[in-house]
Order: structure tokens, then C-alpha cells, then sequence
């Protein structure tokens, strides 16, 4: 079964080269990057750092045509270096859509802006999103967030990463917004996740992630290929999803 994956890191040259490698033997046909800088300003990135982890991306996106395409990751706070920013990564550079993290909340005024951005090229925008008990970063959303963000700009779609976090937080907050997709990254060992998402939100709003190279590829693919679902919704979620959302945001 082919694989699309929506939810991949540019960290160092050697250990993208080594995600590439691993997801090709895997049967990966395309991943989907976004270069954040691992530095301290990492969730709230100058126009500079943006602009430097944008065209990091690109090389990579050269290199390897058709393989490896981007998510443009800009900051809120920066508001017409961000829409310019889009601009370039969308309009020259080829990217499928916006990547947003920890800048500011989603809910926050400045989303406007860029979400206005995301309608007019017609590309989605991937919201970094997770709900911890403990307390979020600064500037981190929450799936109940995402939901306010979808119900403002029904004409986006969103994708709202790592299914929330808390994932039954997430699929209660955004299962009755259709603008709203979901990825299944950044976890190991989520027991009944596939299926629950699945049976609420629908597989055809379900995007295949790892969050590689800090998640094991082989136990996020696992948990959709060990999922009590059918060979279809899998799919779906593997490849199908993806490849209809990525065709739709080609320029």
C-alpha cells in the first residue's frame, strides 16, 4: 500500500537523509516537511530563522522532486513578513500549505491575517496542537482552540495536528467541523485511537503522520495497520486522504 506522510521534520542534513532513506524502504511515495529551527527561538521564529528554515526545505524539495514537498512555516507575530513569506513558499517555491506552531494561540487576533492568506491561495494550513494536563508551551493551542479557529474561517482546511494531543479532547472538539482534518503523528501507544476517530470524525478526515525523526516510524504506521478498521478506511489514512488534499493544493 502506498504511504503519504503528512507530518515530517528537516532537523540536520544527516538525519533528514536518514528519514528519507527509512520511508522510501517503508514504501513511502511523499512526505510533507517543515524545517523548524532547533534553536531557542524555536516556537516563536524571527522572519529570518522562517525565512532560512523555508529555503532549507526548498533544497531538500529540489533534491528530491516529487519525494519531499513543504509546509511553510511562518510566525503570526511577524504579520507582513509572514504573508510575504507565504507568498514565496507557496507561489515560487511550490510548498501545499501553511505550518503553524507556538508563535501565539491560535484563537489570537493575528491568525487572521494569514488564514485570509490560506483561502485565497486555496492551500490548508497544519496547526501544531496539544493538550497537556501539565500546562502547554506559551503560545500553544488546544484542540477547543482549532475548533474556534475552523468555525471563524469555514473556508480553510485546517489540519490539526497530532489528533489534539489528548485525543479524545480532540476528536470531541472538531468531529462536527468539516473544515477540520486531523493527523495522526507525534505518539507511540494510543489503544482504540484509529478506531475512535474513525467511527467520529469519519477515516476521510484522518491524514497518515509520524513527526519523524523524534517518533518511531514503525510503531505510527503499526498503529494504523494494526487498527480495527477495514482495509479501505486504511487506505484512506495511508494515502488516499493525502493525495486528494495535496492535489487540491498544487499551484
Amino acid at each position: 500500500m502506498e504511504i503519504i506522510d503528512t507530518h515530517v521534520h528537516l532537523n540536520d542534513d544527516e538525519s533528514f537523509r536518514h528519514t528519507i532513506d527509512l520511508e522510501r524502504s517503508a514504501g513511502v511515495v511523499k512526505i510533507v516537511v517543515s524545517c523548524l529551527e532547533p534553536c531557542d527561538g524555536v516556537y516563536k521564529p524571527t522572519p529570518e530563522q522562517f525565512r532560512a528554515d523555508n529555503a532549507r526545505v526548498h533544497e531538500w524539495m529540489k533534491r528530491e522532486a516529487g519525494f519531499v514537498e513543504g509546509w511553510a512555516y511562518v510566525n503570526p507575530e511577524h504579520r507582513q513578513e509572514s504573508l510575504d513569506e507565504i507568498d514565496r513558499a507557496v507561489c515560487e517555491y511550490g510548498m501545499r500549505g501553511i505550518k503553524l506552531e507556538c508563535g501565539c494561540v491560535c484563537t489570537d487576533s493575528r491568525y487572521g491575517p494569514l488564514m485570509e492568506k490560506a483561502e485565497s491561495l486555496g492551500v490548508p494550513v497544519l496547526q501544531h496542537t496539544w493538550f497537556k494536563i501539565t500546562g502547554g508551551i506559551v503560545g500553544e493551542s488546544v484542540p477547543s482552540d482549532v475548533a474556534v479557529l475552523a468555525r471563524e474561517f469555514p473556508g480553510v482546511t485546517i489540519i490539526m495536528a497530532h489528533l489534539g494531543g489528548d485525543w479524545q479532547r480532540g476528536i470531541k472538539a472538531v468531529r462536527d467541523l468539516t473544515n477540520v482534518l486531523v493527523d495522526t503523528s507525534g505518539s507511540i501507544v494510543d489503544c482504540g485511537m484509529i478506531e475512535k476517530a474513525v467511527e467520529e470524525l469519519g477515516a476521510e478526515r484522518i491524514l497518515f503522520g509520524t513527526d519523524l525523526p523524534d517518533i518511531d516510524f514503525w510503531t505510527n504506521l503499526g498503529k494504523i495497520e494494526g487498527a480495527a478498521i477495514t482495509p479501505e478506511q486504511k487506505r484512506l489514512i495511508l494515502h488516499g486522504n493525502a493525495a486528494r488534499l495535496l492535489e487540491g493544493s498544487a499551484t
